[in-house]
């Protein structure tokens, strides 16, 4: 329900410069990190609000007795709008303006043919998450577990193997085995996850190497393995037969016996939240624990 006195409008320029000002980067950067980058260099501050906001989406105001009191920024996808800024005056927060201009979101899409809305919250925005919460959104891919040991994996190969993956073959079965993990491990928005949120699923995708996973004699899954610093990650898309099974930790320690030395810290990220959820008593035991992203995509469906 609306808060009394609060419309949300399409953003004249006069009043979006006079409530950007109010607005410092973080407040603009919460759901998109570049947001925040713009607003952070003094000769672009005040064209952001004319210029550079407008290429991303629309802007929309929220009027609160008339007086512009919130921002919010939409970019039309395939399937989904993704909210890309929220951000509500300082000395106005905590009157329910964010949940209005998310309602007004919802209807905004719903009326250009959208089934989807999602935005990515910082998972330490309390407020933001339980906001998103309260208005129906729920977590995707919210966690990955991570091992800090410097010892290697008491698991065997047993009948494993990788192929490594380059060009257009690597493209084909990333696209492939990503399709897998949604239908399988989150079917509640597994259309979303192949279109809309391709490029999320895909962003770190750059730098590192990409295995076909083999459980002889089947082809099973594939592995993305990245360097970070202090650290080594590994993404895994599995066939669900392998879940929380032996043979998922056989593949896993093939991957890892590609890699030059043991890393001290190692992350593993699941191509769903059901794989996660059905593995993770495995990977505990071996020393693994969950780990909250820094950003949680946040999903709602609205048709």
């Amino acid at each position: 329900m609306p808060t009394i006195g609060s419309q949300v409008v399409p953003a004249r320029l006069v009043e979006l410069q006079r409530l950007i000002k109010q607005f410092d980067a973080a407040d603009l950067s919460a759901l998109d990190e570049s947001l925040g980058e713009w607003v952070s260099r003094p000769l672009i501050r005040e064209m952001v609000a004319g210029m550079a906001l407008s290429l991303v989406g629309s802007v929309y105001l929220c009027m609160l007795n008339f007086e512009p009191a919130g921002l919010m920024l939409i970019e039309r996808g395939q399937l989904a709008a993704r909210i890309r800024a929220l951000a509500v005056a300082p000395d106005l927060r905590r009157r329910g303006l964010a949940r209005t201009m998310l309602e007004t979101a919802e209807a905004l899409a719903r009326q250009a043919g959208l089934g989807w809305l999602w935005m990515t919250v910082p998972a330490d925005n309390l407020p933001a998450t339980r906001c998103a919460l309260v208005c129906g959104y729920q977590r995707y891919r919210p966690q990955f577990m991570r091992r800090q040991l410097p010892q290697s994996l008491p698991v065997r190969v047993e009948r494993a193997y990788i192929e490594r993956l380059i060009g257009r073959e690597a493209d084909q079965q990333l696209r492939h085995w990503l399709g897998v993990a949604a239908r399988q491990g989150d079917p509640w928005c597994s259309d979303l996850a192949q279109a809309d949120l391709f490029a999320w699923n895909t962003a770190k995708l750059d730098g590192g190497v990409l295995y076909l996973l083999v459980s002889a004699p089947d082809e099973v899954g594939l592995a993305y393995v990245r360097e970070e610093p202090s650290r080594r990650v590994v993404t895994l898309w599995l066939d669900r037969a392998l879940w929380n099974t032996p043979r998922e930790l056989h593949v896993l320690k093939a991957v890892l016996n590609a890699l030059a030395d043991v890393p001290a810290m190692l992350d593993v990220e699941f191509g769903s939240s059901g794989h996660l959820r059905a593995a993770a008593p495995s990977y505990k035991a071996l020393g693994f624990r969950p780990v909250l992203r820094d950003r949680v995509v946040m999903v709602k469906k609205i048709k």
